[in-house]
């Protein structure tokens, strides 16, 4: 290992493994990275910008910029909206995805510059640093990371809220100031920058600075006060709480299993095969962090370390935003723990315990043991680009096949049949296209995705579909063999009635067991019968390949109730 680290020190291959994940990660985002809207794009991105465009006063345009989406205010998602609006007079998703995850770089800036404060040496930070890209930088936020609104708000919050405590930190009445402002614009940017203010707090009081603690304290009551002003939603947190109580032991676990989910390495696994490892990492990890932030709170002298009183807020500010979110949503589901949008937190938090872990070896233990942890989180950022990609590519046709739904039977982005959010997807997506913001992409698929509208006139030998009703699913499933899905290759599921035809992506089959390449052939395709109008289905196939597509209809039908 002391032979591996004077390696990891030669300064041309440190900075060569710190670009690497950096460059890996945008390869794997502009190859995979889609135009497409989803769901929660929808009000926060073209239903705001009408609505903001069509203000007639100057009020009720920030009207439209407060307005809550949910629990959350995303001012800064609408701010970046607004100015690519103006800049190129339309609307481009797959462009705000490439912003918000430009947070990335921002976030590991911060944390090269805190270390390089408190190492003195720049060589020393990057070394230092080794861990964090592989962990920020990683295949593991798909849905996060190829997400418009997404991406400018889970990711967005923390490089804002650790840009805020970074210049927080600095100790001087204009950083102040600059911090009060950044503080309130998190604060507006999504419901958990309120966290921001009690994490800042802390970080004054270890540092002594009381008359910098009372204005934040009068400013982040202000900023409170003004987000809740007119607040429409409640979110039964009096339930949660009682959940709580009476689920202790399984709320601990789901806040462990949270912490540690960056080591959720096979994602299609069996949901309880996935808890065990990342309950043990979490454990370690909150375990470790407890002990450091014992040292920190207990000193008996002000803190006077620019990069401990940094990463204390972060760390504060991310363990009680994974806290939260574990204590008051796995009442509805205790799956959320392992939930890919919410990844960002938890690999957030492993991150900046990196840089806590290289500031407590000593120099000594720094060559036997720093070589270690960096073979870890290169083993677990490989593992999960090869893991996770897959997912990535799968989440990608699934949401061509939506397009292809919404633009021929105007369901598929959001909503179900006949609801009024079906037929506000519908409606916005059509208001973008008249007014030139976006279209969706034509061909969603495939240049011959058109020829599946046409009468079916033969009917040729197809593979053999099972059929069975799970709940609000038809699920269709084959025996196929050595049935693969690629960047450029493909199956759809051809659901085709007299007047309406629907395109739902084929994915192959998930393990049964604990081994993630035990996994049967075939694929398995659930229908939810609620984005698909009543009716008597034709089923075919629709195969893409990297040079041609193929069509079959066999002689299988399907009623959707």
């Amino acid at each position: 290992m002391t032979y591996l680290y004077r390696l990891l020190a030669s300064s041309s291959l440190t900075k060569f493994l710190l670009l690497l994940p950096i460059a890996g990660f945008f390869i794997y985002f502009f190859t995979l990275r889609y135009n497409i809207p989803w769901f929660d794009d929808y009000e926060n991105i073209p239903y705001f910008l009408n609505r903001f465009l069509q203000a007639p006063s100057f009020s009720e345009k920030m009207a439209a910029l407060f307005r809550p989406n949910n629990e959350h205010r995303v001012v800064y998602a609408r701010l970046v909206v607004l100015v690519q609006y103006f800049l190129t007079g339309g609307i481009n998703f797959g462009n705000l995805m490439l912003w918000g995850n430009a947070g990335l770089v921002l976030m590991i800036c911060l944390l090269y510059f805190a270390l390089s404060k408190r190492e003195n040496n720049s060589q020393n930070a990057r070394i230092g640093l080794l861990a964090a890209p592989l962990l920020l930088f990683t295949a593991q936020t798909y849905i996060m990371t190829f997400t418009a609104i997404f991406s400018l708000q889970y990711l967005t919050i923390i490089t804002l809220v650790m840009l805020t405590l970074f210049v927080l930190a600095t100790n001087r009445p204009l950083m102040l100031a600059l911090a009060l402002a950044l503080g309130l614009l998190s604060t507006f940017s999504m419901g958990n920058g309120l966290l921001l203010w009690p994490s800042g707090a802390a970080m004054l009081l270890i540092q002594r600075r009381w008359s910098a603690l009372g204005i934040w304290i009068v400013v982040g009551a202000l900023g409170g006060y003004l987000y809740f002003l007119g607040y429409p939603v409640q979110q039964g947190n009096a339930q949660g709480f009682s959940y709580i109580l009476q689920h202790p032991f399984q709320t601990i676990a789901g806040f462990l299993i949270f912490a540690g989910s960056p080591f959720d390495l096979f994602p299609t696994l069996p949901e309880k095969h996935r808890y065990y490892l990342p309950f043990l990492a979490g454990l370690i990890l909150v375990t470790g962090l407890g002990y450091w932030f014992f040292k920190i709170l207990f000193r008996s002298r002000k803190n006077t370390l620019f990069f401990e009183t940094f990463v204390f807020g972060c760390l504060l500010f991310l363990l009680v935003n994974i806290g939260l979110i574990a204590f008051f949503r796995i009442r509805f589901y205790f799956g959320m723990v392992i939930h890919i949008p919410y990844r960002i937190y938890a690999l957030a938090l492993w991150a900046v315990a990196s840089l806590v872990l290289f500031d407590q070896l000593s120099t000594r233990l720094r060559p036997k043991i720093w070589p270690a942890v960096w073979l870890l989180f290169v083993l677990v950022n490989v593992i999960s680009y090869y893991t996770y990609v897959p997912e990535a590519i799968e989440r990608r046709k699934h949401m061509q096949g939506q397009v292809f739904n919404q633009r021929e039977s105007h369901i598929g982005l959001g909503g179900t049949r006949n609801s009024n959010l079906g037929d506000y997807i519908d409606s916005l997506t059509m208001l973008m296209a008249k007014k030139d913001w976006y279209h969706l992409p034509d061909p969603a698929i495939t240049p011959d995705e058109h020829k599946v509208k046409a009468p079916v006139s033969t009917t040729t030998a197809t593979t053999t579909l099972a059929i069975r009703r799970q709940g609000d699913y038809i699920i269709a499933t084959s025996n196929e063999p050595d049935y693969k899905v690629g960047l450029n290759t493909a199956t759809y599921l051809i659901m085709k009635s007299d007047s309406l035809v629907y395109l739902l992506f084929a994915a192959p089959k998930r393990p049964l067991t604990i081994n993630p390449w035990r996994i049967e052939p075939g694929f398995s395709t659930p229908m939810p019968i609620y984005i698909m109008q009543t009716g008597r289905y034709r089923l075919g196939l629709l195969r893409t390949y990297p040079d041609h597509t193929d069509i079959q209809f066999g002689n299988q039908w399907v009623d959707v109730p």
